[in-house]
């Protein structure tokens, strides 16, 4: 049998380091916080009913070391399948695939060898220099909003416009910003300390057949990096065979 003392804390324990993993929760009007989650769970929906697709963007990289401007082209498939090619003057400089298990990176100049992290979802940046994980880049490309998982929404300072989400054991959270249309202006990752991770500013949304996409958007990261990514084709639910996201045998 445990000792009483050790029951008795437990859940105090437990409490503190909860506490202690995500920013203080500020008291707030329930029938707001309905409201603010009613908002969140609309993005979170925002074209939910496409499972697929084809696509080119043009992507605009500024880093401390310059400027440099690519055109992707991807096939993707939800939740976590994608196979992404960057180019430069019609030449490809790195592919991205990844089949729903593993994510692997292949650099066309011998930048570095094809790589396979030990996550299914790493982060983009050290190889592509877009500052978001894998998951919200396929999100995005699947004209959808990477509104993450959350379990308590409020409206941050009575602002009808700010939201702010968390969720249980997390000790991230976001915020969304949105226009006076309800689509969303602003998404930011927030650490425990609330600085951002990093920032998504949606600039236009654009009719593709039968759905509004987020076509312009610029990503910022904590280390000062900009992506500014243009939509230029997209085709939702087009049929995408498996094969597209596997490696040949040659590693391409």
């Amino acid at each position: 049998m445990k000792p009483v003392y050790t029951l008795f804390f437990m859940p105090l324990i437990c409490a503190v380091c909860v506490a202690g993993c995500a920013m203080p929760r500020p008291q707030t009007d329930p029938g707001l916080d309905r409201a603010a989650w009613q908002s969140a769970a609309r993005l979170q929906a925002w074209n939910q009913e496409i499972t697929s697709s084809k696509g080119t963007a043009r992507v605009r990289l500024e880093t401390s070391t310059g400027v440099q401007t690519y055109q992707i082209a991807w096939a993707a498939r939800a939740p976590d399948r994608v196979r992404m090619t960057f180019t430069v003057s019609g030449h490809p400089v790195e592919t991205v695939v990844a089949d729903g298990s593993q994510v692997t990176f292949i650099s066309h100049t011998g930048r570095h060898k094809p790589h396979t992290p030990a996550s299914d979802d790493p982060d983009l940046e050290p190889y592509t220099q877009v500052p978001v994980r894998l998951s919200d880049l396929i999100t995005l490309l699947l004209g959808q909003i990477p509104v993450q998982k959350f379990d308590d929404a409020w409206f941050v300072s009575h602002d009808l416009f700010h939201i702010r989400l968390g969720r249980k054991f997390s000790s991230l959270s976001q915020e969304l910003i949105l226009e006076e249309d309800d689509t969303i202006q602003v998404l930011r990752l927030l650490d425990k300390e609330g600085a951002a991770r990093y920032e998504i500013v949606f600039h236009a949304f654009d009719t593709m057949g039968a759905y509004t996409i987020p076509v312009h958007m610029t990503i910022f990261s904590g280390k000062l990096l900009k992506a500014h990514i243009r939509i230029t084709r997209f085709w939702p639910n087009i049929p995408v065979k498996e094969s597209v996201f596997r490696l040949t045998q040659t590693g391409s």
